[in-house]
Formats: structure tokens, C-alpha cells, sequence
């Protein structure tokens, strides 16, 4: 699809308005000019000259067989032989498709957004949607905003100002960062709603019986052995008998680590394709694990079920992402962080579909 005639006066146009301007206001001046190209994909890209110096703006439309970068360099800018050198206090981490992530953005994904246990795969698939995000921006409605702060709150157990303002004092936050916070949430949320599209029904139609939901006891044993005798005495057990009461038993007698927990019947696999309450998946092999399923329930396509279909769906997405992403680490060796990009490549959850 070619460029439309009047992008590119708008766009220098754009970037001349920005030139003085702090990000935040940037990204607000580029809303007007999506508004007014709705069908052009375009994101904003800058770095400071030092820090507390100014800004300077580039930006990425993205148009068929490539990239098209346009920029604006006023003349007390700084020269262009000297863009892309880096201050040490910069931080920088590592560099996905051009964008740096520094320490303290690393640190902010960790803490918020995110719960692969892969940190790598944290950090990229953090500036992957970041980027998504940037081209094809969420915009949240103040009523909507304001939903997902209560829900926030409710999850963390914020019931009161009191305890809300201790949790933000606890990790420097005032309000307007803990609606930012808020809202890249939400953002991802939608996000990934965006990207299941129209799939999770077809998904859903295609192996119902994998989303029955399970209730288990899960136990994790010292050693294969430890596992077998362990799932002797679990069939000895009577179906009534309580799950806290056996993880105790099996904890604290004879070392295993357990847990009650959900889980999807499709997750624990071909064994658990028929498993009824009562019935024990494992050990298998060298694996010193025993589950023991405690109630079984059909799959039904209710809010949780929904979630977990997009989640996937997007976590196929990402890994897709990951796959074809330019990936620059700022830190260790040559030999060290080539292996750990050659196994984010290789990184996908099962597939998805029909």
C-alpha cells in the first residue's frame, strides 16, 4: 500500500512541533498525526544527547518491503558524527530490533509486567510488545483507567488509602507513575486480546477436553524411588481423605514438596486423559513427581479458560517475535550471549490451534 501524499509534510511537520518536547508529550503530538493517517503504522523512536540534554526524534513508518525514517535535527542540535555514542551512567542492557532497554527499565518489567521464570525471554518479549504497543498505541479511557487501578489494588489487597500509599512509598512511586504502571498493563491486556483475535473459540472447539479443569495435589519427590513408594501409599489412601493432610504427611515424613493446585487436563499429559478424582499420574521414568487428582471438572469457555487460550495464543506470538528479532547484548561474551540468543530463538510453546 503506498504512502499517503500528505504523510510526509505531517510527519516533518510533527517533528518540528517535538523538537523541545519530553517524550511524554511527543507521544501525544504523534497521536494526532495517527489520527490523521489512521492506515500508516508508525512509531517514535529518540535518544538524549546527555543526560539532561535534549532529545532527538526519529520516526519509523513502517511501509511495504521496509522502513521509512524520518527525522528532524535542529541547528544546536548535537552533530550528527557523535549520535549513538553512549554514556556509561546510560546502563544500556541490551538492544531488541534498535531499542535499548537499560537496567532500570529491565528492573521495572521484572517487578510488574511479567512472570516467565526466563529472564532473558522477560526483558525481549518486554520490548517486543513495547514496540507493538508503540506502532499501534492502546488507548484507555479514564473510566477504564481507573477500573483497572481498583482491580490493581484488589489483587495486591490495597483496600485502603493508607495501605495504597505504603505500597507506593515502599517502591518510589507517586500516582501518575502508579497509573503508568496501571496502564501498561492494561495495555497488555489488550494487547493480547488483540492478538488471540477471533481464535480462542476455534481453539476451544478443536480439543474441549484438554480445558477440563483439575484440582491436584502435586508432589515432588527426592528421588524416582522416593516417588514410587510415595505413590503406594497415595492409592492406599481413602478418596475422602483430606489434600492438605497427605501433602503434610508426605512432606514432613518423608521429604517431598507439594502443592494444591489448578491445572488444565490437557497440561498434564496423555495420563491424565481419562484421570477422575481419585486416580495418581506418575511417577514416570527418572521423574520423581506423583499427582493425585482430587476433582475434575468439564471445560467450560468462562472468563479464566478464555484467558488462558489468549495467553497462549500470545505467547506463541511473542516466541514468534523473538525468532526474528534483531538481538544486540551490551554485556558478557561473544561465545555466552550468542548461546543465549541462539535458545530464545528456539523458545516456543506448544501449538496452539487447529
Amino acid at each position: 500500500m503506498p504512502l499517503p501524499d500528505r504523510l510526509l509534510p505531517d510527519a516533518l511537520a510533527c517533528l518540528r512541533r517535538i523538537a523541545d518536547m519530553a517524550p511524554g508529550p511527543a507521544k501525544e503530538e504523534l497521536a494526532g498525526l495517527r489520527r490523521r493517517h489512521p492506515s500508516v503504522r508508525m512509531r517514535l523512536v529518540w535518544e538524549r544527547d546527555a543526560p539532561g540534554g535534549s532529545y532527538h526524534y526519529d520516526l519509523l513508518v513502517t511501509t511495504a518491503g521496509g522502513t521509512v525514517s524520518l527525522a528532524f535535527a535542529p541547528d544546536r542540535a548535537l552533530p550528527w558524527p557523535l549520535r549513538g555514542s553512549h554514556h556509561t551512567s546510560e546502563q544500556v542492557l541490551l538492544r531488541v530490533n534498535g531499542m535499548e532497554v537499560t537496567m532500570e527499565h529491565a528492573v521495572a518489567v521484572l517487578d510488574v509486567l511479567w512472570t516467565d521464570p526466563s529472564l532473558a525471554a522477560r526483558l525481549i518479549d518486554a520490548s517486543l510488545v513495547e514496540q507493538e504497543l508503540a506502532l499501534d498505541p492502546v488507548e484507555l479511557p479514564a473510566a477504564e483507567l481507573q477500573q483497572a487501578l481498583d482491580a490493581f489494588r484488589r489483587a495486591r489487597g490495597l483496600l485502603t488509602v493508607e495501605a495504597t500509599r505504603e505500597w507506593m512509598a515502599e517502591r518510589g512511586l507517586d500516582h501518575g507513575r502508579l497509573e503508568e504502571v496501571v496502564a501498561a498493563e492494561a495495555a497488555v491486556a489488550r494487547l493480547r486480546a488483540r492478538v488471540a483475535g477471533d481464535r480462542v473459540e476455534e481453539v476451544f472447539a478443536a480439543s474441549p477436553g484438554d480445558y477440563d479443569r483439575l484440582s491436584v495435589l502435586a508432589l515432588r519427590y527426592p528421588d524416582p524411588a522416593a516417588a514410587r513408594e510415595g505413590a503406594v501409599r497415595l492409592a492406599g489412601a481413602g478418596p475422602g481423605e483430606d489434600a492438605l493432610a497427605l501433602a503434610a504427611r508426605e512432606t514432613l515424613e518423608h521429604g517431598a514438596r507439594g502443592e494444591v493446585r489448578l491445572a488444565y487436563r490437557g497440561d498434564l499429559g496423555p495420563r491424565a486423559a481419562t484421570a477422575r478424582a481419585g486416580d495418581l499420574l506418575g511417577p514416570s521414568g527418572r521423574e520423581p513427581s506423583v499427582t493425585r487428582v482430587l476433582e475434575a471438572r468439564p471445560a467450560a469457555l468462562d472468563g479464566p479458560t478464555r484467558g488462558e487460550i489468549e495467553k497462549r495464543i500470545f505467547e506463541q506470538w511473542l516466541a514468534g517475535r523473538r525468532r526474528e528479532a534483531g538481538i544486540e547484548w551490551m554485556w558478557g561474551t561473544a561465545p555466552r550471549t550468542d548461546a543465549l540468543t541462539r535458545a530464545l530463538r528456539r523458545q516456543a510453546p506448544d501449538a496452539v490451534g487447529v
